[in-house]
């Protein structure tokens, strides 16, 4: 109860802008981007029964795995899941809106950063830290500057708060008492939470084991060897009892077809104002009393308060070293997010500090008040952040003066009590200001807001009227086409099977089907997303999208779509060439034989597109139409042959199409286009079409120059309009498409397609023999049977599933269930009974030993 009180408190900065002015306590950018769809969408599966796969997901995919960095696989996400549908009986909460998510991060998070201080608490308490001066450090910890920043843009990074402590306190009572049980229960929970963080809490738990094995402490019980021995078993326990969630996070991750990042680190990062950790810095912010503790030498007797101020020194020097930052990033670009440690290690050390401060001689005092007076100063002189904490310099000094200067011990005890109250108070001002400068500042803070939840560019309830409405007309299968701007996340929360996906995490599969089979190429560059299919008629028609929805001024609309309803702002559009979500196909072309996206488009359409088996019928190939354009500069002027400058502002190239050619609806223009000037950002206008290209040496780059645009032509000519630079540009292809292949083949069959999570079912109707097609995104998993007999799925048209069926054939039932689940879940169930055997077996035999 304490700690809950406590970390109300520490969200009262939070809790009071919310109730005065309706500030959320999430991000506006991956906060609402992100976390709050993924919660909302996993509720929905968890709660109605679907683990693991749906087609709503994106294309359609696994979920359980993919989404296995964010919440999938989190406790702290089920345990509040248990939590909102036990109140949701009793209270009918508004569960599928976004507000309530938002509502739901307050109290997730006060119930999370209390749980975190009692484990940092039982932890400093192990440690012989007194009573008070534990709860103050637990408070720090976890009303740190880092903990909102982590928690406010991603929450699940902060459940790495909870686990920390629990991990070390597991290390200690084995070290020195032979316990096991909190141990395996902490590796166990930190390897099913999230496989990422599991990496981080591995990799500093073995460097803190190391230490302690090393540089043993007077209590320690166990030998070296004991101790290697029992944590190599201990640990294989805990990652055994975690597989059934640990194994699909690591897999997601490794089918996830990144770029690696192959840019130079250097050896320290700029130290500029923002680097200042003990004044102005985005991420972490160390109180300057942790300079007072590092500098009171007398306690570094004390194994502990040594082993902290070391810790504590050591992070901070590394804290401005990139490649730190790529090593806990899995030596991937360099990402800060073990900065926590250092906001541990730090409040732990206040703690200690704080424990002992009663003991500490006037002048010893009075000296190492002054480095951090002089950083504070200068940094609040010369830089232009002017944070309101400064005034508890003075305050705590004076505080801590009179705690060593009384001699009364009942004044002594109030002015201690005072000067730890304060430091808790420096802390929340802290806090405060951090976020009022780096969290909430003026570019976010308009958008932070629940009116922006319930705006147009957001989430408008007209928006999700339309989208309701059109739900009712869509059968199973069929998708719409829409997202709230840049909101690839958008049929996440407004609830309707889309086209786009926005996630740090997806399968390869779909990767390489965008970037490498059918180039489709999304207006903002991005890893991290997908988003529609680049209004490509083919591939709408290819994954059943009836209606595209577009605001009046966005004229992005995919041939073949005719207006058939206007709603205030926004333009609705049907689909005129619609394929059938269950296709019977004999035409069979082998994926090899097939080079230019337009044509296996249209092989696509035509039939199916596998790997392993023979072309069967001929595919007429695009003709390209390079030779017979003539290609001009623009506001530039080639310096070779393939290298092309622009001028300022702007220029690119004109491309004047064959005059025979013109009777084709729509044009693709395949180029390579890579920027070898100054690095920046650029733009790619192709008649209209903006892309925008991240500069090389960003985290989120795609690392594709090789691109393909559809274009409408204006007067028988293309622009491709460039930012000004110096590039490598050189035009590949062009290819005409008049849409005769999909008009051929659109229609509708009888056959019926229903959907339900991880399981689809297919009833035919007077089937013809051949492959059975649909867009359900092929996954390793992904079972079939055919009138009740099991049948092999093949992985068709690059990303869809299809089974062989005959003439004969009635019902087609798909299932997916993760590869080598029920193995993973054996796996868990006997670790878990190992490991109660190996807690309570081993310690039955030490009673008997010592009553013998």
């Amino acid at each position: 109860m304490i700690f809950l009180v406590l970390a109300v408190i520490g969200h009262s900065f939070y809790i009071y802008r919310f109730l005065k002015d309706g500030t959320i306590f999430t991000g506006p950018n991956d906060g609402l981007e992100q976390m709050l769809p993924m919660q909302l969408y996993l509720y929905h599966k968890i709660t109605s029964g679907k683990f693991f796969y749906d087609m709503d997901f994106g294309l359609g995919g696994d979920f359980y795995t993919d989404l296995a960095y964010y919440y999938s696989t989190s406790v702290v996400f089920f345990v509040n899941v248990i939590g909102v549908r036990l109140l949701d009986v009793f209270l009918s909460l508004k569960t599928n809106t976004i507000q309530f998510w938002a509502v739901n991060a307050f109290y997730i998070s006060i119930v999370k950063s209390a749980a975190a201080m009692y484990f940092t608490y039982l932890y400093l308490r192990w440690l012989k830290v007194k009573e008070l001066p534990a709860v103050l450090g637990a408070f720090l910890f976890l009303t740190s500057a880092i903990y909102f920043r982590f928690t406010l843009y991603w929450s699940f990074f902060s459940d790495v708060f909870i686990f920390l402590p629990l991990l070390l306190l597991g290390i200690e009572r084995y070290i020195q008492g032979g316990r096991k049980g909190m141990f395996i229960t902490a590796a166990a929970l930190i390897f099913i939470n999230n496989f990422y963080f599991a990496y981080y809490q591995v990799l500093f738990g073995l460097i803190y084991f190391l230490i302690r094995n090393i540089f043993r402490h007077p209590d320690d019980k166990l030998s070296r060897l004991k101790q290697w021995t029992g944590f190599i078993i201990m640990s294989a326990l805990g990652i055994g009892i975690a597989l059934f969630s640990f194994f699909y996070g690591v897999k997601g991750f490794m089918q996830n077809d990144r770029a690696p990042f192959k840019d130079p680190i250097p050896l320290f990062s700029p130290f500029d104002q923002h680097a200042n950790i003990f004044y102005d810095n985005y991420l972490v912010i160390v109180l300057y009393i942790t300079l007072q503790a590092l500098l009171t030498f007398k306690f570094y007797k004390s194994y502990y308060y040594r082993l902290f101020a070391l810790m504590t020194l050591a992070l901070i020097y590394l804290s401005f070293m990139p490649f730190i930052d790529s090593v806990f990033n899995g030596f991937s670009a360099p990402q800060k997010r073990w900065h926590y440690l250092l906001t541990f290690f730090s409040s732990g050390l206040i703690a200690m500090y704080i424990s002992r401060f009663k003991t500490i001689s006037i002048q010893n005092y009075l000296y190492s008040i002054i480095p951090g007076a002089v950083i504070v100063g200068l940094s609040y002189v010369y830089i232009a952040k002017k944070v309101d904490w400064i005034w508890f310099l003075p305050l705590t000094a004076v505080l801590g003066l009179l705690v060593l200067m009384m001699k009364q011990q009942s004044l002594k005890q109030t002015a201690y009590i005072a000067l730890v109250l304060s430091i808790a108070a420096l802390d929340l001002v802290v806090v405060k200001d951090h976020n009022l400068y780096d969290n909430y500042n003026p570019g976010i803070n308009a958008r932070a807001k629940m009116s922006y939840i319930d705006s147009s560019v957001y989430n408008s309830g007209l928006q999700q009227q339309i989208i309701d409405e059109l739900k009712s007309t869509l059968k199973p299968g069929e998708r719409i086409d829409w997202r709230v701007l840049e909101q690839d996340n958008t049929p996440m929360y407004q609830s309707f099977s889309g086209v786009s996906l926005y996630s740090s995490i997806f399968d390869g599969s779909i990767i390489d089907y965008f970037y490498n089979k059918l180039k489709i190429n999304i207006k903002e560059e991005s890893i991290s997303r997908y988003s529609g299919l680049q209004e490509r008629s083919n591939l709408e028609s290819l994954f059943n999208v009836r209606y595209v929805v577009r605001k009046d001024y966005q004229h992005d609309v995919p041939e073949n779509f005719k207006l058939i309803r206007t709603v205030g702002r926004y333009r609705i559009y049907e689909n005129t060439k619609m394929l059938p979500v269950v296709r019977i196909t004999s035409n069979i072309t082998q994926q090899d034989t097939l080079t230019e996206p337009i044509d296996r488009e249209h092989a696509m359409i035509e039939g199916v597109v596998l790997q392993h088996a023979k072309t069967n019928f001929q595919l007429p190939r695009s003709d390209n139409l390079l030779a017979e354009s003539h290609v001009t500069p623009s506001g530039g002027q080639w310096l070779k042959d393939d290298i092309l400058k622009v001028e300022p502002p702007s220029g690119g190239v004109i491309v004047t199409l064959p005059q025979h050619a013109l009777n084709n609806k729509e044009f693709y223009i395949d180029m390579t286009v890579t920027l070898t000037s100054a690095e920046s950002n650029i733009q790619i206008n192709v008649n209209g079409y903006a892309n925008n290209r991240l500069f090389k040496t960003s985290k989120y780059r795609t690392h594709q120059d090789h691109l393909l645009y559809r274009v409408k032509p204006k007067d028988g000519k293309i622009l491709v309009g460039l930012t000004h630079g110096t590039y490598r540009f050189k035009i590949n292809g062009i290819y005409g498409e008049d849409y005769k292949t999909l008009t051929q083949a659109a229609g509708h069959t009888d056959h019926i397609f229903k959907e339900d999570g991880n399981k689809m079912s297919v009833t035919l109707h007077d089937p013809q023999s051949g492959y059975l097609i649909t867009p359900i995104v092929y996954r390793d998993g992904l079972t079939a049977e055919v009138d009740g007999r099991a049948v092999p799925v093949k992985r068709a048209n690059y990303l869809m599933s299809a089974v062989k069926v005959t003439s004969g054939s009635h019902i087609v039932t798909f299932k997916y269930i993760p590869p080598y689940f029920y193995l993973m879940v054996t796996v868990s169930i006997l670790s878990a009974g190992l490991s109660v055997l190996y807690i309570y077996g081993r310690r039955r035999n030490e009673r008997h030993d010592e009553t013998t």
